[in-house]
C-alpha cells in the first residue's frame, strides 16, 4: 500500500501509483526486493476491445447458462459474443490470485453492457456482476455475502436484476 509524504500530490495514474508502491518500505527491503520497473500501460488484453453500449437502461434479460469449459460457454447463444469470449478465457485458467475457475453461471444479461451470475474456484464460490469498462469485460463486483445496494448504484449497474439481493440504507435485504 502507498503512503503518501506529506508534501507529495497522489499518484493519480496506474503507472504512478505503481512507482510510490515499489519505494515504499525500508531500505532493507527495497535492497533485497527485485527491482520494480512500472509499465506505462496495463497489460494488453488478448481479447479484442468491446464497444461501450449505450445506457438506455430497460429490463435485465433472464439467461440460464452454466458452463466448465471454455467450449460450453462459447456454444451458449444466449449470452453476447464478447461476454462468451471473456468467460470464456476465465474457466480453467488461473488468475492473478492464484485461483482457477471451474464453473461460471450467467443468470441475467442487460443490454448496457452488464451480466449478473456466479462463479466458482479452488479459492471458493462467489456471485459476480460483470460489466463493460475500458472496452472489456471486467469484474465489476465479486461477493460472497450480501453488500450494500450502494456498491451497485455506484458502479451503474441498472436495477431489477433478477436474484440479486443486497443491503439498503437501513441494512435490510432487498431485491436489487
Amino acid at each position: 500500500m502507498w503512503t503518501p509524504d506529506p508534501t507529495q500530490a497522489p499518484p493519480t495514474g496506474e503507472a504512478e501509483l505503481a512507482t510510490a508502491e515499489a519505494t515504499v518500505g525500508s531500505a532493507e527491503q527495497q535492497s533485497q526486493a527485485p527491482e520494480v520497473v512500472p509499465s506505462a500501460e496495463a497489460p494488453a488484453s488478448s481479447l479484442p476491445p468491446v464497444a461501450q453500449p449505450p445506457r438506455n437502461g430497460g429490463p435485465w434479460t433472464t439467461v440460464d447458462v452454466t458452463a466448465t469449459s471454455a467450449s460450453q460457454v462459447m456454444a451458449a447463444a444466449s449470452l453476447p459474443e464478447t461476454l462468451r469470449a471473456f468467460l470464456a478465457s476465465r474457466i480453467g485458467i488461473e488468475d492473478d490470485a492464484g485461483c482457477t475457475a471451474s464453473e461460471i453461471s450467467v443468470d441475467a444479461v442487460h443490454a448496457d453492457g452488464f451480466a449478473f451470475g456466479t462463479e466458482e474456484s479452488n479459492c471458493g464460490g462467489s456471485q459476480v456482476v460483470w460489466g463493460i469498462t475500458e472496452s472489456q469485460w471486467h469484474y465489476i463486483v465479486a461477493f460472497e455475502d450480501a453488500i450494500p445496494c450502494r456498491e451497485f448504484t455506484l458502479n451503474d449497474v441498472p436495477t431489477g436484476v433478477p436474484g440479486l439481493r443486497c443491503l439498503d440504507a437501513e441494512g435490510t435485504a432487498a431485491d436489487y
